[in-house]
């Protein structure tokens, strides 16, 4: 036999192992639209679970291809690619959608970072720039005045602010790229976990788990509030049906507080696709790479033939010229299909065609 051609044969065998390792396992657990236990009625609510209930409930339903436009255009594709390059993971994959905020002391870290910055690109130069004006224009010619003190002020800049703006400029760089990791206590704080392989909802207080339920016993509730200006600002929060958690899970982290009520209804439409293992992931860029490593995803870009590079490949202008297309046609169609009745079981809506890419 051939060495070489058993050497490339067990490499393309360590590939494919390799390859199916990659690909998620769906658990017993996980959130299946067309096959799930009728939920048992909702307890009688008390003061407590009507004041957290008494916004614009959501209700299940068959997902469609909407996706909510407010927010996907801050990730551009030459982000993305910066992403893929490096180590940097992200906070939505095949696995996970994790919400997370600022520690207190990572808010203090973003400031002083974000005051270097200003230094760096706009203090310090003009303050050098003045300072050479005066250095030139001075009576005694450049050279005396440098003796005269002008070196002192050069040197002692740059030692005491050039120099530290710099290191905590690039230290806030490396950490952005992924390329370097903060201290335990500048971390930020892991508020929540949605995870499409299990089924389970996670909520965190201080970087502990506070409860954990499945996603089909949770009510989707869009709370609303007025500002001291007289708009209102929403939350989108899961509020879980069996319990009396005082807090719920805040899906409006990752959205904002003054979306269109619509921009939320497609977000609850795009969450439930992505823990709906009987759906493919949501088709947007972020989620874009993770689709060759979700079994349910894989078969349906297989069968629709979807190019796996579709979004990742657009310029910045046709990413935008895309996004700006699809706000436009989302205003004609529903944010979602029609509403699954959760206490009677599955089938209960008519399941929605979804449109080739």
């Amino acid at each position: 036999m051939d060495f070489s051609q058993t050497a490339k044969s067990e490499q393309n065998d360590q590939q494919a192992a390799q390859d199916h390792r990659s690909v998620s396992e769906y658990q017993d657990t996980a959130y299946n639209s067309q096959s799930f236990a009728p939920q048992r009625p909702r307890p009688e609510r008390g003061f407590l679970r009507r004041m957290m209930t008494s916004g614009k409930p959501f209700s299940f339903s068959q997902t469609t291809d909407s996706i909510t436009i407010y927010g996907l255009d801050d990730l551009a594709p030459s982000e993305m690619a910066e992403g893929e390059r490096g180590s940097k993971p992200m906070y939505w994959t095949e696995t996970q959608l994790i919400g997370e905020s600022l520690s207190g002391w990572s808010q203090v870290y973003v400031l002083i970072a974000g005051i270097a910055n200003v230094c760096l690109m706009g203090l310090l130069p003009l303050f050098y720039v003045i300072c050479l004006i005066g250095l030139f224009l001075g009576k005694g010619g450049v050279v005396f005045g440098w003796n005269d003190g002008w070196s002192d002020i050069f040197l002692g800049t740059a030692f005491f602010a050039v120099l530290p703006c710099l290191l905590i400029s690039g230290h806030f760089k490396l950490v952005d790229s992924g390329h370097y990791y903060l201290a335990p206590f500048l971390q930020s704080k892991r508020v929540f976990e949605m995870n499409r392989t299990t089924g389970m909802v996670t909520l965190f207080k201080r970087n502990k788990s506070y409860f954990t339920h499945p996603f089909i016993e949770f009510d989707c509730v869009l709370l609303s509030s007025p500002t001291r200006q007289g708009f209102l600002n929403y939350s989108l929060t899961l509020i879980h049906r069996y319990s009396n958690y005082s807090v719920g899970v805040p899906l409006d982290s990752l959205l904002g507080p003054n979306a269109m009520v619509d921009e939320y209804l497609r977000f609850w439409n795009m969450v439930q696709r992505y823990m709906d293992i009987s759906q493919p992931l949501p088709d947007i860029m972020i989620l874009e790479d993770a689709r060759k490593r979700d079994p349910t995803t894989i078969a349906y870009d297989k069968e629709h033939n979807r190019n796996p590079r579709y979004w990742r490949d657009m310029t910045e202008e046709e990413y935008a010229q895309k996004l700006k297309m699809l706000k436009t046609e989302q205003k004609s169609i529903p944010a979602t299909g029609k509403p699954i009745d959760i206490f009677k079981g599955p089938n209960t809506a008519n399941p929605v065609k979804k449109k080739k890419k």
